[in-house]
């Protein structure tokens, strides 16, 4: 910049549908750039309910890509709740179709209700050809890109406390020790599904299922909180200027973390703009 150069990053988030229909962006660099390109973005971005864009411009330096990590660690933390979720659920003795319910109940009640509960439910009602569940064919190792690692390691740095992050990068290498895995199946062959998983109440309704919902809920809210702490804290180390309750608002829809969760948390920061920590709201 001392140079005469000019610098913008952006951060994308949405796939091939916020291709078609708008995507979240996260731009962060010089701001005399992001105000000659921002009538183009925003026309571009998802709209929330409310019809504001999904963008808003984070900082300078790297702040966009900062933002977008802190987004994809976000990501991989709520999407290893819903695979624990699945899992607790089989052990207790739910088929897919059975699990699929209870997860559309839980859409159906609305706090939940999120891009990555649908793509949970779809995922549970997927069969092939010859009618078998999907999810038994499809290869067990999640690869990654990098940014929930450094995701993890920042937040260590910075001396956040942020294990459902960290704990989701670890769970995704674990995917990867398939012969290890294999050999730990093989050494407990009877390991059990759950006491009494026949006679269990498998309904939407049952205890099991409103138990869980809970848990889930409560895992979710801390895992953004550990997200929001985060760029909160490498917003005071990088100086990158972030106003995080208009960060938090493009979340809000077009991008994988879009649900209905993040409007409350927008407005309990926005209410509340030095809120130390997502759970004090």
């Amino acid at each position: 910049e001392s140079q005469g150069l000019r610098f913008l990053g952006m951060g994308i988030s949405g796939g091939e549908e916020g291709a078609r229909k708008g995507p979240a962006f996260f731009p962060g660099g010089t701001p005399s750039v992001w105000e000659e390109v921002r009538p183009i973005v925003e026309a571009a971005a998802a709209k929330a309910e409310d019809g504001r864009p999904c963008v808003t411009f984070n900082g300078k330096g790297g702040a966009g890509s900062c933002v977008k990590m802190y987004h994809n660690a976000g990501e991989y933390a709520v999407l290893q709740i819903w695979g624990e979720a699945y899992t607790a659920l089989l052990a207790f003795g739910f088929d897919n179709d059975q699990i699929a319910d209870v997860f559309e109940s839980w859409k159906a009640d609305g706090f939940l209700k999120s891009y990555m509960l649908d793509i949970s439910i779809a995922a549970c009602r997927a069969r092939e050809a010859a009618g078998n569940y999907l999810s038994e064919k499809v290869k067990d190792r999640i690869g990654s890109k990098g940014t929930g690692l450094w995701s993890a390691q920042e937040a260590l740095e910075v001396g956040v406390p942020a294990p459902s992050l960290s704990m989701a990068v670890i769970s995704r290498q674990m995917t990867m020790c398939k012969e290890e895995r294999i050999a730990n199946c093989k050494a407990f062959p009877n390991f059990p599904r759950g006491p009494s998983a026949e006679a269990r109440d498998k309904s939407p309704n049952s205890p099991d299922a409103k138990q869980l919902y809970h848990a889930v809920s409560l895992c979710i809210i801390a895992s953004y909180a550990q997200m929001f702490q985060c760029l909160r804290e490498l917003d005071k180390v990088y100086g990158f200027g972030l106003n995080l309750p208009a960060t938090i608002a493009t979340f809000r829809a077009g991008c994988i973390l879009q649900g209905y969760l993040l409007g409350p948390m927008t407005k309990a920061f926005e209410e509340n703009p030095s809120l130390p920590n997502l759970m004090d709201a």
